[in-house]
This record gives C-alpha cells, structure tokens and sequence, in this order.
C-alpha cells in the first residue's frame, strides 16, 4: 500500500491552477491510499486541526481525483523515506510492508 500526503502548501498551488475546484477553504491536509497497481483505496481530507472534512459537497468538480492523481504522479518520482526531513517536496509517500 502506498500512502500520500498532501500538504497545505501543495493544496494551495494547485487551487490557485484549478479556479474552479470546489475544495473547501479549510482543506489543510489529503492522506490518500493506493493498491500497488495505482488504484486509490482511501483518503481522508482534514482542516488544521485534523477533523475530518466529509466529501459529498464538491466531489462533482473533478478538482480532487485530478489532484490525487498529480499527487500520486510527483510521489512516485520523489519519494520521501519515512522518518526524515522533507527535502521541501509538498508531496510524501512510502510504501508500507504487506
């Protein structure tokens, strides 16, 4: 399972490209889920104090499975292991053991 993090910064950039993405203005964070062969599993989308942000209001807009996909895309290329310091990449992930 890989695991993706997607940070506010990053969620930032890609709202100012996307006018009309639908996220909610308190979207700090994206943890999302993918099988080894790329298909998304899970996510959960929180605010800044970790409560989870339900989806159902702007899942129409196309904006959030794009972003997992650019997500998942810049992840894969950087990887950041586990445990360190971020390189200033605003995407993580590792792949967890089976």
């Amino acid at each position: 399972m890989k695991i993706i993090t997607i940070e506010r910064e990053a969620i930032d950039t890609f709202k100012d490209s996307w006018q009309c993405h639908g996220l909610p203005e308190n979207l700090d964070l994206i943890v999302a889920a993918f099988a080894p062969n790329g298909d998304l599993v899970d996510y959960d989308l929180c605010d800044k104090n970790d409560n989870v942000i339900e989806t159902d209001s702007y899942e129409g807009s196309g904006a959030l499975p794009a972003l997992l996909d650019d997500a998942q895309q810049h992840a894969t290329k950087n990887p950041v292991i586990p445990g360190t310091i971020s390189t200033g990449y605003t995407f993580a992930a590792y792949v967890e053991s089976e």
